[in-house]
């Protein structure tokens, strides 16, 4: 029988336990997200989740390893002149990603149960913590999954699962955030508080999951390769061919010229509406005490709107595109610590 602390008070030890499994979790986001923009992610055709762990160590395993990826689609079609060494290349960044995301597997685990054993967790924080393993058991299938839509007829990985891979690890980042900071400020719920403050801020991080989500189908699509002028493409305010009739509803998914253009006018209305509502409580409302946290929302703010727009101009260079990916994360987590602050006092 599992015996729980009493509460949910501070823990230093498992403070920082907590506090790194929400950094490793940002930086699987960012890891993953250069594995994408490198063009990595189908270099390893199988999945082995012990045995993967461990790399090629000899020319000999290097070329089985070569000779499977060469039975692979992307291969065939896209990479068929490629060399042994740019393989590698590859291979190093999707074991990375993959060798990464066991490492956060480790850290979970080993630790929750020897906190368990010395009853240093609460059942609150063993419920969430429940919560956030079967969200990390779902989102290693789900990788795998979608690694396996390359590996048919079509070189690519579907955008959709793309999407939904990046949504779970978003859902993951913001459950350990959230609870990491209510762990280290044991503050008092606000009863104060004002509804329509916290709706904007709901609001808002809805917002920045909505336009996150979308620049994974940017990605996925390659989307951002096309129209590198802003604010118009193509000269015009709305391209030609935003809406395919054929493609009815799948325009807003797979239509290239629509995905580029919901994602830079999403990504401006996102930024008007916090960067706005965000200003509103620094200067015209005194229901927030702590401002530091809110100039940070604005800083992170700015910066993604001008990475994304410099990510754009340049064709999706690969230091800014990363920026930009990793920026949205810091700013959903900055959104996050803020309305945290507000909501406890």
């Amino acid at each position: 029988m599992v015996v729980f602390k009493k509460n949910f008070s501070p823990d230093l030890t498992v403070n920082i336990w907590m506090l790194t499994l929400t950094f490793m979790t940002l930086m699987i986001i960012v890891i993953g997200g250069l594995t994408r923009l490198t063009e990595s992610g189908l270099s390893i055709v199988d999945w082995r989740p012990i045995m993967g762990i461990i790399p090629p160590l000899k020319y000999e395993s290097w070329l089985k390893i070569f000779d499977n990826y060469k039975g692979s689609p992307e291969f065939q079609i896209v990479n068929k002149f490629m060399s042994l060494e740019e393989f590698k290349y590859i291979f190093w960044w999707e074991w990375f990603h993959r060798f990464f995301a066991r490492l956060i597997g480790l850290i979970f685990i080993f630790p929750l149960l020897f906190f368990l054993y010395q009853k240093r967790i609460s059942k609150k924080l063993f419920v969430i913590m429940v919560v956030i393993f079967i969200f990390g058991f779902f989102q290693a299938i789900v990788g795998w999954w979608m690694v396996k839509s390359g590996l048919n007829d079509n070189p690519y990985v579907s955008s959709y699962r793309l999407a939904f891979h990046l949504f779970n690890a978003l859902i993951i980042f913001s459950i350990l955030l959230w609870s990491t900071i209510s762990l280290f400020n044991k503050n008092n719920l606000n009863n104060n508080n004002i509804k329509l403050i916290e709706l904007f801020f709901i609001t808002g991080i809805i917002f920045l999951f909505i336009t996150i989500i979308s620049g994974a189908f940017m990605a996925g699509t390659h989307a951002g390769k096309s129209f590198n002028t802003y604010p118009l493409m193509n000269g015009s305010l709305i391209p030609d061919d935003y809406f395919i009739k054929e493609l009815g509803i799948r325009n807003f998914f797979e239509n290239t010229v629509t995905i580029n253009f919901n994602h830079r006018w999403l990504a401006s209305f996102t930024f008007v509406f916090i960067f706005s509502f965000i200003v509103f409580l620094i200067f015209f409302s005194n229901h927030m005490k702590n401002y530091r946290s809110l100039i940070t929302v604005l800083i992170f703010m700015t910066l993604q709107f001008l990475l994304g727009i410099l990510t754009l101009l340049t064709n999706t260079e690969l230091t800014l595109a990363s920026m930009h990916q990793t920026n949205s994360v810091l700013l959903l987590g900055s959104v996050l610590f803020a309305y945290h602050s507000y909501k406890y006092r």
